[in-house]
C-alpha cells in the first residue's frame, strides 16, 4: 500500500510532546482524531523526530497507510485542517512508495533554538529562552563550530542515555552522531524596539539524528561558554568525556523547533565546510 507523508507544523506549548501518552494532549493524539475522522479509523502513524513537551515543529514529517488513495492530496489536506485544533496544522500532503518511513527514511535532522538576551520579553516567552545575562557572540560562535563533525555526544544526551552503563551504548550507533551544521547567528527581533546589549541569538544544527535532550543540552553549555562561565574549549572536552555527569544543564523547551527533515544526502561540500568551522 502507498505511504501518505503528511508534513505538519504545530505550536508545543500546550502539548505534552508529540508522541502519544495516556491521558495527555499530544500531537500524535489530535493527529489520530482528524485522521479517524476522515477515515473511519485511526491509522498507525510514524513521525519523523520525537519532540518534547513544548518543543514546536514547522515542518515534521508523518507518515502513514493511504487509506483513501481516491481523494486527492489537496482533499485530504483540506479535510484533515478542518479537523484539527489550531496549534496544529497541515502543511503539505505528498504520497510515497510502499513502504516509506518518515522516521528510518530521513537522512538529516534540522533544529533551531533561540535564546533571547535582554529584558523580559512577554510576546516572545512561548518562543525563546530567556536569559538575563548578556552574551559574547564570538565565543558561542567558537563553542558551536567545534561540534561540527562525527562525535560521541553522551554527554549532551538526556533521559538517562548519557551514562556509560545506558542501555543506549549496547545499540548499533551509540551515542555517536553526525552533525553537518553547528553554528549561531544573531535574529532581528520581531515583538518590538530593542537596547543595544540585547540579543536575540539563534542556534542552527543539522544532523543524522539526535540523542533525547541533545539539543537543549548543548544549547545550554554554548551559552554557559557565552556568558562567560565556562571557557571556549569546554565543548572539545565534553566531546572528550563523553559522560552525561561532565556537562550542565538543559535549556528550555520553549526556545527549540523542529525545522525540518531531509531525505536526501546532505551536501558534501556544505559538510566540509561547516565541519571547518
Amino acid at each position: 500500500m502507498e505511504q501518505l507523508a503528511l508534513v505538519v507544523s504545530y505550536d508545543g506549548t500546550d502539548f505534552h510532546g508529540s508522541q502519544v501518552q495516556p491521558g495527555k494532549r499530544t500531537v500524535q493524539g489530535e493527529l489520530g482524531d482528524a485522521l479517524h475522522g476522515l477515515f473511519g479509523t485511526r491509522p498507525v502513524t510514524t513521525f519523523a523526530g520525537r519532540t518534547d513537551r513544548g518543543v514546536h515543529a514547522a515542518r515534521q514529517v508523518v507518515s502513514l497507510d493511504d487509506l483513501r488513495p481516491d481523494l486527492s492530496l489537496a482533499t485530504i489536506g483540506e479535510a484533515l485542517n478542518a479537523r484539527l485544533p489550531s496549534d496544529l496544522a497541515i502543511v503539505s500532503v505528498r504520497r510515497e512508495p510502499a513502504g516509506f518511513n518518515a522516521r528510518y527514511d530521513a537522512r538529516w535532522r534540522e533544529y533551531r533554538y533561540r535564546v533571547w538576551s535582554g529584558k523580559r520579553a512577554p510576546l516572545a516567552a512561548d518562543r525563546v529562552w530567556w536569559r538575563r545575562a548578556s552574551l559574547d557572540l564570538g565565543r558561542m560562535a567558537e563553542a558551536s563550530a567545534q561540534l561540527a563533525g562525527t562525535h560521541d555526544f553522551a554527554s549532551f544526551a538526556g533521559g538517562g542515555e548519557g551514562v556509560p552503563w545506558s542501555e543506549r551504548q549496547q545499540r548499533p550507533k551509540g551515542t555517536v552522531r553526525t552533525l553537518f551544521v553547528s553554528e549561531v547567528r544573531v535574529l532581528p527581533v520581531w515583538w518590538g524596539p530593542t537596547e543595544a546589549d540585547e540579543l536575540l541569538v539563534e542556534y542552527r544544527v543539522v544532523g543524522t539524528g539526535f540523542l533525547p535532550q541533545m539539543v537543549r543540552t548543548i544549547v545550554a553549555a554554548i551559552v554557559d561558554v557565552g556568558r562567560g562561565v565556562r571557557p571556549t574549549d569546554w565543548i572539545g572536552e565534553l566531546l572528550a568525556r563523553p559522560d552525561r555527569r561532565a556537562a550542565g544543564g538543559t535549556a528550555e523547551a520553549s526556545g527549540l523547533t523542529l525545522w525540518q527533515i531531509g531525505y536526501e544526502d546532505w551536501p558534501e561540500d556544505t559538510v566540509r565546510a561547516s565541519t571547518r568551522g
